[in-house]
Parts: C-alpha cells; structure tokens; sequence
C-alpha cells in the first residue's frame, strides 16, 4: 500500500466522485478504476459502493478513511518538519485569492518572491468563489470576506474600509446621494451575492435593500461599471484606493459610512506547523505591503478631499 494511493483514496471520499479524483491527479477514468480496485485488494475490503452516479464510502471505507486521514496528517507534518529543516521553502504553492487582489497585490511581487526562492512552483487560483482551503487542498487564501469562527489559520494583511463610490461623470449626471433613502434615485452597481448595503447612521446601523440598475457576480465587473460611469457602487478600499487618491473615483456620504468593513486575511489550512513555503510568501507580503498597508484609507480625509472635488465640479457634497 502506497501513499499516494490513501492520497488518492481521501481525495475520492471528498469529493465523492472517482473521475473528478482522478482528473485531479491527470487519470483516466479506466486508471482511476484501476488504482482503486488495487487499494480495495490490498485492504481486503470493498471501500466504496460504485454506481454510474455515485460514489458512496462503505462502512469498512470510512474506518479506513478515519485512520488514513490522521496518518496521513502525521505523515505530512513530519515531512514539513524536515523540509523546515533544511531552511529552503520548496515545493508547490497552491494559491486562491480574487481576481482584483491577485492581478493588484500579487502578482506584481511574485517575480522578486520567485528569485528568492527558486524551489517554489505556484498554482494560481483568481476566483471571487470562497474555496474550501482543506478539502480543496490550497496552501493560502486572501481573503476580504469576514472569517467565521474556525480552526484555519489567519494572518490580517491590512485594513479593508470600504466606501460607497461613483465616477465625477456619473455625480454630475446624476448628483450626489446624501443618505441611504437617496440611492432609490441612482443607478445602483449591485452584486448577486451582496443583496444588502450597511451604512453607520446617526442612530446605529442602517440596511439598505439593493435594486441593482445592474447586477453581476463579480468584484471586477463591479468596478469596471462605476469607472465607466454606470452607477454608484460599494467598493472594498484594496480594490480602489489608488482610483480614490487620484479622483477618478468619487467617495460619496460621510455621514453614512459603509459599515460591517473588515481586513485582508492571508488564511492557511489548521494545524500547528505552518510549511516554509507558505510562511515565506506570508511574511514577504507583509514587508511589501507595510504597517499600515499602503491601500489603507484615511476616510476623514479623503471624504474632504473629494468634497473639494465635488464643489469645483459645481454639485457639492
């Protein structure tokens, strides 16, 4: 019995399908048959009930499955420790983060990060969906999104404010909202996953109900519509700060700000040893990133700021 066939054999239970197991690991679908029907031999058991349709574990499959997980587990915090040892981070580095973050605060460091250490092979994932870093396998996830109580590991990166914001071209088309009860007048940027606006009101929280004018599942969509003038949108701070800086996009109602706002998390799988090559790109990021990170806002000021911007536009904050 190998390891790379209990690998193989978790990876079937997990994703509860023999052919997404193999595509993983580049099988066809008669291999993956193969490797498994070898495994059940070597066991002395049947450990998946097969259908055209399913791939259901047996009981004898989930013993198995109980004591190859913790093994395996074992097996790969003791092989971390004697990479750790040998004070080179190597191997692959299975990544996920969104499209903005990744394209705006990844990849333009990962060529220095790369010469530093050659040993490091990287599988980029850019997708706004919120992978399952274990099942999935991922090594490190940037996340904006507030973490929910678990046992994975979170390194905060930096502050996440967001805004409600809008192109000089779009507020002079449409004017400038100065409540929540305003935005029933404007074309609303919504996302599909985001029904809800929060905004801090004078007298606590206030939730605003979105009707999109238009509406995507997507961060980059989103900011490409407020550039292009097509509405008012709530936008994360790492996303559109150098927009914000340089005016081409406009942060609207200081007196509602944006509430429930958050950070940046660099988030890894549990367990008490963090592998080299994860800790290495973690603490790289935060040496390029600084204290405070450099897409960190000072609201108060850039709320005035863009209150000049407006009234030299003749339509006032």
């Amino acid at each position: 019995m190998r390891l790379d066939d209990l690998r193989f054999f978790t990876r079937v239970a997990a994703l509860g399908s023999l052919s997404a197991a193999g595509k993983e690991i580049g099988l066809s679908p008669s291999a993956s048959s193969s490797r498994l029907t070898a495994l059940e031999k070597a066991v002395g058991a049947q450990l998946f009930a097969r259908t055209t349709r399913s791939t259901v574990l047996t009981e004898a499959g989930q013993v198995l499955l109980e004591s190859a997980t913790a093994a395996l587990e074992r097996m790969d915090a003791g092989l971390s420790l004697l990479e750790a040892g040998t004070e080179k981070p190597r191997g692959l580095l299975k990544i996920s983060c969104n499209m903005f973050f990744g394209r705006a605060h990844i990849l333009p460091y990962l060529r220095e990060f790369m010469a530093l250490y050659p040993d490091i092979r990287y599988e980029l994932s850019f997708t706004d969906r919120m992978v399952d870093i274990v099942e999935e396998g991922y090594d490190l996830a940037f996340r904006a999104a507030p973490l929910p109580d678990s046992t994975l590991k979170a390194r905060k990166l930096g502050a996440n404010q967001r805004v409600l914001c809008a192109s000089p071209d779009y507020l002079s088309r449409k004017g400038v909202p100065r409540t929540p009860a305003d935005l029933v007048n404007h074309d609303c940027i919504g996302l599909t996953r985001i029904p809800v606006w929060y905004f801090d009101g004078p007298k606590g929280e206030i939730a605003h109900q979105v009707t999109p004018l238009i509406s995507g599942d997507s961060g980059d969509y989103s900011y490409d519509a407020a550039i292009h003038g097509l509405g008012i949108a709530v936008k994360s701070g790492a996303h559109v700060w150098q927009d914000l800086r340089e005016g081409r996009l406009i942060a609207v109602m200081p007196d509602f700000p944006v509430a429930r706002t958050g950070a940046i998390w660099a988030v890894s799988p549990p367990g008490s040893f963090t592998p080299p090559k994860t800790s290495a790109l973690g603490d790289f990021l935060i040496k390029k990133y600084g204290r405070p990170a450099y897409w960190e806002l000072n609201l108060p000021q850039l709320y005035a700021d863009h209150a000049k911007i407006l009234d030299r536009m003749g339509i006032g904050a």
